[in-house]
């Protein structure tokens, strides 16, 4: 078969042998790259299930969570209901409601039909913390609602809040303690001006005179005991330090002659061993998430944190392994939860417990410590990033090279086969003409 010009495709050919030149570094730096991205993209999933574990442990131990559970009844609803911690401990407790705590109030009847002075003081104490509001400064014309704007948002207001009420033909100016408690009284006077007084003064002296109370200002008060009862004073009906670990939420005055509430507190161990396999689980999936990742479990730096965390369950917290109160490894090497020496140590001591999972010294505290540095914005594993990124960066830019480089290779495979091309059609066209 004779080679024709018009058989030659130099485009084609030339593509061809780059492609055939090119095939085999094309395939090292796609591997490099790929290698690079996907330790990278490891690397960004581990950092996220590290920081869900980190937050976890956080909440753990903050001083206000309670992983170990417990469970409270109270018999009279409607007289208060309770809320615990894991600091509390099992006991029974009768509490009788005697009084509820309330915020003062007070309300002042205004005669609209008259002008709001615009002169003098209005002076209002709360608790020992008085405060004055020039009237002056009030734009002639103002309205009982801008008075009250100007209590609200004076800068020494510490918690006198005002508002217009306005009930048939009557206006009423009311002022109501945020914080409610026997010491939180409001006192409201008015204190003309000096010189040239305003004569519509008279209509804030009418009303604070004959302002009326709507609400005291009184603690909450209960009985704590059914005989020999302790009695106990609050400025709130939330009372969080009468028993430890318990707040007390009063909802109801008790009428004289009814029983106290009955509070019983105990011990929730289902629900305390559910926050446990929480940990357990938690631990795990990030455990896993090393072991089974290719990309990782060949790092040094994965690994090492993977083998440092199971490690640190050993040893002895509080004096006794975690093996002897029901968390342990399988042989698979999956942390575990086993009931029964859990349960035990539930029953037996709660407070040692919770030392050896959420105490200064516990499990948890030191997981947080030697998952802390990992999760940095400027940590370990963002120092593992940037070291991969840059070598990805490397690669790619010898990807650009090489592209660059090819192309040159293949403007002179396309310069050759046109001028093969070129040459066969002459020689063609000249045996042509001895044709």
């Amino acid at each position: 078969m004779s080679l024709s010009a018009l058989s030659i495709d130099p485009a084609n050919l030339a593509s061809q042998y780059t492609q055939i030149e090119r095939a085999s570094k094309d395939q090292l730096l796609s591997n490099k790259s790929y290698e690079f991205s996907s330790k990278i993209s490891a690397f960004d999933s581990l950092k996220s299930t590290l920081t869900s574990f980190y937050d976890s442990l956080s909440d753990n131990l903050d001083s206000d969570s309670s992983f170990l559970a417990n469970s409270a009844t109270v018999t009279d609803e409607a007289a208060l209901n309770i809320t615990t911690t894991g600091s509390a401990s099992p006991g029974e407790y009768d509490v009788f409601v005697e009084q509820l705590a309330q915020a003062h109030q007070v309300a002042l009847s205004f005669d609209t039909t008259l002008p709001l002075s615009t002169n003098g003081e209005l002076n209002i104490d709360l608790a020992g913390d008085s405060f004055s509001v020039d009237l002056s400064t009030l734009a002639a014309g103002a309205s009982l609602s801008d008075l009250a704007s100007a209590i609200n948002s004076h800068v020494d207001n510490k918690g006198a809040k005002a508002s217009v009420i306005r009930s048939g033909t009557e206006t009423f100016l009311v002022m109501t303690s945020e914080e409610s408690g026997a010491a939180n009284q409001i006192a409201i006077s008015f204190t003309p001006a000096a010189i040239a007084p305003d004569i519509n003064g008279g209509n804030i002296a009418s009303a604070i005179t004959g302002q009326t109370e709507l609400t005291a200002a009184q603690d909450s008060i209960i009985k704590l005991g059914a005989t020999s009862a302790i009695t106990i004073t609050s400025s709130t009906n939330t009372l969080d330090t009468v028993i430890e670990g318990v707040t007390l939420n009063l909802t109801k005055v008790q009428a004289a002659g009814d029983s106290p509430a009955h509070v019983s507190v105990g011990q929730d161990v289902e629900n305390t061993k559910s926050n446990i396999q929480g940990f357990v689980d938690a631990f795990n999936n990030l455990s896993s998430s090393i072991t089974t990742n290719d990309d990782l479990k060949r790092d040094n730096l994965a690994s090492s944190l993977a083998r440092s965390l199971r490690n640190d369950f050993q040893g002895t917290f509080e004096g006794k392994t975690l093996y002897s109160v029901g968390i342990e490894f399988d042989r698979s090497g999956n942390l575990q939860i086993n009931s029964d020496r859990l349960e035990d140590a539930l029953i037996s001591d709660p407070d040692l417990l919770t030392k050896m999972l959420t105490g200064d010294n516990g499990i948890m505290s030191k997981l947080e410590k030697r998952i802390e540095p990992y999760t940095k914005s400027y940590g370990l594993i963002t120092d593992k990033k940037d070291t991969l990124q840059a070598s990805l960066d490397i690669i790619t830019r010898q990807q650009e090279s090489h592209e660059f480089s090819m192309e040159q290779v293949y403007q002179r495979y396309l310069s050759q086969f046109t001028q093969m091309q070129q040459t066969i059609a002459q020689l063609e066209s000249t045996m042509g003409q001895f044709g």
